[in-house]
């Protein structure tokens, strides 16, 4: 009776559409696996939890059950040698993954636990005989915000290594594997390199769930970074089509080219995300919406010197009038997103977000033939 129970629930959740609901359904059918001491169902509904919040919630806010998870599947398998089923291994190990990537949005965790999770998922690769190809790339990002640019080159290799051996590894989707080689190359400076290993996205022949968004970003960010206006309106345009069928799709991630190319579209969508960027616990897409909003009000400040918005009360400049100076707004934006970028350079060691934050305006500037004063 009680595993019909649990598998009912597990069935309610799993039908329904992605968001607060199902994550509260989610969270009630934990509660109730707790409740009956069922470990398999323990382990389940934290896994479908996490992965629920980190994809259509606050990504920032997985960490507590993420924890939970790894300690009731180490205290069942680790402690006792009984050994998980296949699909609670990938769910473990996984979660190891994720939790260097949740790393990196949370600033105020040191560099020391970074370290530890990094040992705790290799060590749990070696344990299980997995490959080691996603501990290179976690390490590879890692050590690009460190500035130890010629560490994570080396890393890379090893990454690449790793890839063409057999062993089982956690990331099995071509499209996310082809990412990592696309990021690789733009950071190299090789973008056709980089655009040829992205056609295939591109083109569907390789289907992921994240693309081909992911790749029109990137590209459309590194146009924007190189200055050239052509670049970011190709991409920009083909990332604007998701909007009318995505509800998940990112509007702030355009605001670089709402500036350039439709000031008002920006406006409305700074009055329609930007509450959501307040509360999140992921500072690094905090800072990516700051650091957008800074860049697009700098750029509206030359054609308006105020603007009419509806801005959510939780902003720190919110007026009941809805009246802003826009040069304003841009001076308070780059001071947000440069407070957190600074975090994270202090807590990594390095000045790759300022740089990131630098290299974005200096590409601006040029399209737009402005001084950076």
């Amino acid at each position: 009776m009680m595993e019909e129970e649990l598998h009912r629930l597990f069935e309610q959740y799993t039908a329904m559409p992605h968001g607060l609901e199902r994550m509260n359904a989610i969270r009630e059918a934990v509660k109730k696996a707790d409740e009956w001491g069922d470990d398999y169902w323990r382990l389940r509904n934290r896994y479908k939890l996490v992965v629920e919040q980190y994809r259509y919630d606050d990504s920032g806010k997985v960490l507590p059950v993420l924890a939970e998870y790894v300690a009731i599947f180490e205290k069942k398998y680790y402690d006792t040698g009984k050994s998980p089923t296949h699909q609670q291994l990938d769910d473990y190990l996984y979660l190891l993954d994720l939790s260097l990537n949740v790393f990196g949005m949370l600033p105020q965790l040191p560099l020391a636990q970074c370290r530890q999770l990094e040992e705790q998922y290799w060590n749990a690769l070696k344990r299980f005989g997995y490959g080691k190809a996603d501990y290179y790339d976690r390490r590879y990002f890692q050590l690009r915000y460190e500035d130890r640019l010629e560490e994570a080159e080396e890393v890379f290799e090893l990454w690449e290594k790793e890839r063409q051996g057999n062993a089982h590894q956690v990331t099995s989707c071509e499209g996310c594997i082809k990412s990592i080689q696309i990021r690789h190359k733009l950071h190299q400076g090789k973008r056709d390199e980089a655009l040829k290993l992205a056609r295939p996205l591109m083109d569907g022949t390789i289907q992921c769930s994240y693309e081909p968004w992911r790749s029109l970003r990137l590209f459309m960010n590194n146009s924007r970074n190189r200055g050239e206006r052509g670049g970011m309106k190709y991409y920009g345009r083909q990332l604007i089509r998701r909007l009318g069928w995505d509800e998940n799709a990112d509007e702030m991630s355009l605001l670089s080219y709402d500036a350039l190319f439709d000031l008002p579209r920006g406006f409305k969508t700074v009055e329609t995300s930007l509450g959501e960027i307040f509360g999140e616990w992921d500072q690094g897409s905090r800072w990516r919406g700051f650091m957008d909003a800074w860049l697009f009000f700098s750029q509206a400040a030359h054609t308006y010197e105020t603007v009419s918005l509806a801005m959510p009360e939780s902003f720190p400049l919110y007026r009941e009038d809805g009246e802003y100076n826009t040069a304003e707004l841009a001076q308070w934006f780059h001071e947000g997103a440069l407070e957190i970028a600074r975090k994270f350079d202090e807590r990594n060691q390095s000045s790759y977000y300022q740089n990131k934050m630098q290299r974005a305006w200096n590409g601006m500037q040029k399209m737009t033939g402005e001084s950076n004063e």
